[in-house]
């Protein structure tokens, strides 16, 4: 990938878009820019075309402010995904048709046309099979009209709970995986999954560690004074002030900055 090219996440959250640019340099990354860019009042009960007028209204000033060689990552939200392991197929197939395959298995499952969903695969960590990840085509749809619209250069559509993987490497050994909380849920990532848990059902991370029968969650957080923690700002080598005073929320955005490819 060029060095001149702005690695973006965007995170779209309940109240507010937060948005960060990384590029690559020598030794690592640098930190370009960020933004937060607030969002209606009523944003989460607004209609599907007034979420899209709502979003477009808000990102439109911040589209002009990026240079031309961009790549956008764009979060999704992780509760909004269908998450499962589909066996080998009992044949050698083309990638094109494991792909077909794969589709065809899925929405069997689910019971939806093919045509209905949007997937992603990849090997399962522990099984012979496939970890496939689902959403709806109609949830993902509006997304791509806005960056359509926008003119941005997105590279992918990601769960945002996804994105916290590309911090598992600064773990400690013996920890089960790494969880990062915001005002209404859990996003939580471990080398064999990830995904969301609304707070009302995990208000602690204990209580979010017992509920995933992970052991030893360790919360994703610069603003901590506990030892047992992991600044996601740390990933970035080269960073100048000032920096948002809620750096946490920009941890989904670093990730996918991190995860945003040309």
């Amino acid at each position: 990938m060029a060095f001149g090219c702005w690695q973006i996440g965007l995170h779209i959250q309940q109240d507010k878009i937060t948005a960060l640019a990384l590029q690559r340099v020598r030794g690592g990354w640098a930190l370009r820019r960020w933004w937060l860019l607030p969002l209606p009042a009523d944003f989460s009960s607004l209609s599907p075309s007034q979420t899209e007028n709502a979003l477009v209204a808000a990102l439109s000033a911040w589209r002009c402010e990026l240079p031309w060689q961009h790549a956008v990552s764009l979060a999704f939200p992780a509760h909004r995904t269908l998450q499962k392991t589909l066996p080998q197929a009992s044949m050698t197939l083309r990638d094109s048709e494991q792909a077909q395959w794969i589709a065809s298995a899925m929405a069997q499952q689910v019971a939806m046309e093919p045509s209905a969903l949007c997937f992603d695969y990849q090997p399962a960590p522990q099984v012979e099979g496939w970890s496939v990840t689902a959403a709806q085509r109609k949830d993902v749809e509006p997304l791509q009209r806005v960056a359509r619209t926008l003119r941005l250069q997105v590279t992918a559509i990601t769960p945002d709970a996804c994105a916290l993987r590309h911090f598992l490497h600064l773990l400690p050994h013996n920890a089960g995986g790494l969880a990062w909380q915001d005002s209404h849920q859990w996003l939580w990532a471990s080398a064999a999954g990830w995904g969301s848990v609304p707070l009302t059902e995990a208000p602690s991370l204990q209580q979010l560690s017992t509920r995933l029968s992970l052991p030893e969650l360790v919360h994703c957080t610069a603003q901590s004074d506990d030892l047992l923690h992991v600044d996601p700002w740390r990933v970035i080598g080269q960073i100048q002030p000032p920096l948002p005073a809620d750096s946490d929320a920009f941890a989904i955005a670093i990730g996918l900055a991190l995860g945003a490819q040309r």
